[in-house]
């Protein structure tokens, strides 16, 4: 469980991207959010619960699954977030879809509450084992699903972690695992090569730790396309790897941000366009029956 110092700079983090959040034009949270809805297998009627649901990149696909008859209830840390995903849930006309703000670390809410449990691009950046996984069983109905994305941990055949671009790798890995003095943000990311979601072995073996049966892991690549290096490093300010230039200096985050637009420039095909295959790990299980 993430100590009160990181859950505040993940507050500071994602209050501070909401505005931009998944508004630069790059597809990407989206698509993963109707593909995580599809790979849970939600149903009309059910109730389920959005845990970091963001501006609702599965917040809007659940809410349209379960229909009028269903109900789908989306949490988030950032106030800026919720606001932002309750305003346009109402523009959706999505009446069955409500929003508060509440930390998914701890979700205070009955057992047994919700026939469904879904976390995309969320629940990976605070869990470090079944510990932390446990909540979510405990708050799903006897049989039900809990469903998470993630970007891949899994080892490249180059033995790089393919959610960077292969040749940008090495320039943002050390700023997004290296830990600087005072830095209290305790994620996952500061052991890459030893945490839960390193291997689907492992997944599926913190998942059974943590109750669940019946577990499921599949990598599936998204390819993101951007029109130049430059909107790939914009895109990355826009989400959670803000943090990565928000520990750098100004001198040294615009040197950094010129060498990786440029190397991922040179990827251009003939259209103009870069295309950047990004595997993104989904894992779904079940409650036990009572």
């Amino acid at each position: 469980m993430g100590n009160s110092e990181s859950t505040a700079e993940m507050h500071r983090v994602f209050n501070s991207a909401a505005e931009a959040y998944d508004q630069s034009g790059v597809e990407f949270f989206g698509p993963i959010g109707r593909r995580l809805v599809e790979f849970a297998s939600i149903e009309r009627g059910q109730a389920v619960l959005d845990v970091g649901c963001g501006r609702g990149a599965a917040l809007f696909p659940a809410g349209e699954a379960v229909g009028d008859t269903g109900e789908v209830v989306g949490i988030d840390l950032a106030e800026e977030m919720v606001r932002y995903a309750d305003a346009d849930a109402r523009s959706r006309g999505l009446t069955q879809v409500t929003t508060q703000v509440m930390d998914g670390q701890v979700p205070d809410f009955p057992a047994a509450r919700f026939d469904a449990v879904v976390g995309s691009f969320s629940v990976f950046i605070w869990t470090h084992g079944a510990a932390e996984l446990r909540p979510y069983r405990a708050i799903l109905r006897p049989g039900g699903t809990f469903a998470a994305s993630a970007p891949s941990f899994f080892p490249t055949s180059t033995g790089k972690w393919g959610f960077l671009p292969e040749v940008v790798h090495d320039l943002l890995l050390p700023h997004l695992t290296q830990p600087k003095d005072g830095d209290a943000y305790d994620c996952p990311f500061t052991n890459i090569h030893n945490n839960w979601l390193v291997t689907p072995e492992a997944v599926g073996k913190t998942l059974t730790e943590a109750g669940f049966v019946d577990v499921t892991v599949r990598e599936e690549d998204l390819p993101i396309v951007v029109d130049s290096g430059a909107q790939w490093v914009a895109w990355t300010r826009s989400h959670g790897m803000r943090r990565l230039w928000d520990r750098l200096d100004e001198q040294e985050a615009r040197e950094l941000a010129a060498e990786v637009a440029g190397r991922l420039d040179a990827l251009r095909s003939a259209d103009g366009t870069i295309t950047l295959p990004t595997p993104i790990v989904y894992m779904r299980a079940r409650a036990p029956q009572a």
